[in-house]
């Protein structure tokens, strides 16, 4: 009995001291440039699960990937070492959780532009709450954007509702009541009209991307993110954009995810 008693002590001792490995994989969400899984040599793309542990080559110092776990979060997969990718290791960067944005009225020039600066995303339609003191919006005063399109400079008048400037989809991406795919850039400059004279007031980036697109890596991060409430949700879809396209405005992140996915509080 004495002999039975001690095999299991140390038999469960044993198996305590022995190391469990649980090893995390995480699901692709989107790739930017090329990364190779070295072990069969195929390319990474939207939707693979790999081991943490996955011997990766990145093909260039730009190569990255947004990838997500359920219990682990959603990173930044990136080369440890962009002087020498061949002897670079995967990188988990913890990618944004909470995209701060800015709150309240845009009061004056400074912060206009500071908000119309670097890069916007747009989904269907951003607006921005204007002090309609410092920029009135009426027929004879408005905003409008210039930019490029078939090597034609274009001025499309944006839209406004009492102090709110309207920066919508389907009004930019028509060009003489014609629907067009895209620019022949992303920069854009914005301009402000008033006592017949146009005002310079920035440059910046101005995202489109294809909603097909976006709605299927939305779907995955939603996929990965069950368990989360309402408001991470949309904290992590807002910060997923603003990394991998452009500063986003909330609230059209709010209505688009509950058009497409019927994403509601």
């Amino acid at each position: 009995m004495k002999t039975l008693v001690s095999f299991i002590l140390i038999s469960l001792f044993l198996f305590a001291s022995y190391p469990i490995s649980s090893q995390v994989t995480y699901r692709v969400i989107k790739v930017n440039g090329s990364i190779i899984y070295v072990r069969t040599g195929n390319s990474m793309t939207q939707g693979d699960i790999f081991d943490e542990n996955e011997n990766l080559s990145f093909q260039s110092p730009n190569s990255r990937a947004a990838v997500i776990n359920p219990s682990t979060g959603r990173f930044i997969l990136t080369p440890d070492n962009y002087d020498d990718l061949s002897s670079a290791k995967s990188n988990f960067l913890p990618a944004m959780s909470n995209l701060s944005t800015r709150g309240g009225i845009i009061n004056n020039l400074n912060d206009l532009q500071n908000q119309f600066c670097d890069n916007i995303v747009l989904l269907c339609e951003a607006s921005y709450y204007l002090n309609p003191y410092q920029f009135p919006m009426n027929e004879n005063q408005f905003f409008f954007l210039k930019f490029q399109h078939k090597g034609e400079e274009i001025n499309k008048k944006l839209g406004y509702e009492e102090n709110r400037l309207i920066l919508s989809r389907e009004n930019i991406l028509k060009v003489d009541e014609e629907p067009i795919d895209k620019f022949d850039h992303t920069d854009i400059s914005l301009y402000y009209y008033k006592d017949e004279q146009s005002e310079y007031i920035s440059d910046f980036s101005l995202i489109i991307p294809e909603l097909d697109e976006v709605k299927t890596e939305l779907q995955i991060i939603l996929d990965e993110s069950a368990e989360k409430s309402y408001n991470q949700k949309v904290n992590d879809i807002s910060a997923y954009l603003f990394e991998f396209y452009g500063k986003p405005d909330k609230q059209d992140v709010i209505d688009y995810l509950e058009k497409t996915f019927g994403l509601v509080r």
